[in-house]
């Protein structure tokens, strides 16, 4: 791929253009949109957002020979979020088709989001990161040459809205599906208290259809985020959790996420609540409502009037993600929650790492002092394990414990018992 030590702005490759416009008797495009990586400079600030661009650039140039040749001019637009691969002369047999345009911008798209979801960066959010269109523009000798690259570049932009508008709508079609169709699944992993090995109760967790990018939950909230189906999602998922919950053991807790907006739900309130609840024969108080630190702060003045009224029904509270990111200790300690449950990244190899190992300790300190209870999450190791018991965590969850199972397969390993709240 021809380009200057860093990709240079399209209008300062003005004559290279404008010789294939003359050589080929047109121009193609592609156009190669970046932008959606901006929430990360939004977020993280600029240096991870540069990083990205970097990355995203190393990653187009893995596509030399499929989809771009080494021959093609790589430029970007003004704002450097979007990188514009125009096509070199002589790249096909015959004339250039649209279709073989369409064909290239989609392994370029598939492949690019593909790679940066197998990076896992800590900065990425949501699966389709980027967004390839395409467009073509004659040789017209009664228009200036740069005129047309104009027109080239802006017709490609078109494209990439619209195909981004067409891939929401298609997204959002297929999650009304998987709703119509109640193609979710609903799993039950175990929570131990850690020194018995003793069940205290299950976290009712739901999976996407199997063999899609959706399988997993936080990807199938992202989505339904962006096709303003999270209401929706949430109410199914949680319903489900709780009809199924009917094959737990009786004294088992059950812990079920929840979303704000399912404290405005009124199937979720009052008399409603409890009628479905007593069909299924089940006790408030064995039901655990998980709400993320992450909402629990930045909704902090909803959840403190919405979760009394759930709390004096019977309901407990926990707090999910603790330890994420976010600060507002004062504020979760007004919730009351009965549980903190610790995110597994501060979990995660805490056997090596003082930091983690100090913070748990905090946080343990904080939660008695406020009568709380930690669970940590995610805990894979035996390492781990035994630092946690050191530092006095009573109950933990994580595949080392247990794996989430579906209840016809009841996810209770053999010799284990019941443990109390």
């Amino acid at each position: 791929m021809s380009e200057a030590p860093g990709p240079a702005p399209y209008w300062e490759r003005a004559e290279e253009l404008r010789h294939i416009l003359e050589v080929q008797g047109c121009l193609g495009l592609l156009l190669i949109d970046f932008s959606e990586l901006g929430r990360a400079e939004r977020s993280h600030g600029s240096g991870p957002f540069a990083d990205l661009l970097r990355t995203s650039h190393d990653l187009l140039m893995e596509l030399q020979g499929e989809g771009v040749r080494a021959s093609d001019i790589l430029a970007i637009n003004d704002k450097g979020d979007t990188f514009l691969v125009f096509l070199s002369p002589k790249r096909y047999e015959g004339a250039m088709r649209i279709s073989d345009l369409s064909s290239a911008s989609v392994r370029v798209e598939d492949h690019l989001n593909r790679r940066l979801v197998e990076l896992a960066s800590p900065y990425l959010e949501g699966g389709q990161q980027v967004a390839v269109g395409f467009s073509l523009v004659f040789e017209n000798p009664l228009v200036k040459p740069e005129r047309l690259v104009s027109r080239l570049v802006d017709e490609a932009c078109q494209s990439v809205r619209a195909h981004r508008q067409d891939r929401e709508l298609q997204e959002r079609r297929w999650l009304q599906e998987v709703l119509l169709e109640g193609k979710l699944d609903t799993l039950f992993q175990p929570v131990f208290e850690l020194q018995r090995r003793a069940i205290l109760g299950y976290e009712a967790l739901t999976r996407g259809p199997s063999g899609t990018p959706y399988h997993m939950p936080v990807r199938l909230f992202e989505m339904a985020s962006a096709s303003d189906l999270v209401f929706e999602l949430d109410r199914q998922c949680r319903r489900r959790a709780l009809t199924a919950s009917r094959s737990l053991p009786r004294d088992a807790v059950l812990f079920v996420n929840v979303v704000p907006s399912a404290m405005y739900d009124p199937a979720f309130q009052g008399p409603a609540l409890l009628s479905f609840l007593g069909a299924l024969d089940l006790e408030p108080g064995r039901i655990v409502l998980e709400i993320t630190e992450k909402y629990a702060i930045e909704n902090y003045t909803m959840f403190a009037e919405s979760l009394e009224e759930f709390t004096k029904a019977g309901f407990r509270i926990a707090v999910d993600d603790v330890g994420a990111g976010y600060s507002g200790l004062e504020k979760i300690a007004h919730l009351n929650p009965r549980y903190l449950k610790l995110d597994l990244k501060l979990i995660k190899d805490i056997d090596s790492s003082y930091i983690r190992r100090e913070m748990t300790r905090a946080l343990k300190a904080f939660a008695d002092r406020m009568g709380s209870t930690i669970i940590a999450e995610g805990i894979e190791r035996e390492a781990e394990l035994r630092v946690l018991m050191d530092l006095g965590i009573d109950y933990g969850q994580g595949f080392l414990l247990g794996v989430p199972a579906a209840l016809s397969l009841p996810p209770q390993p053999s010799g284990a018992r019941l443990a109390g709240p």
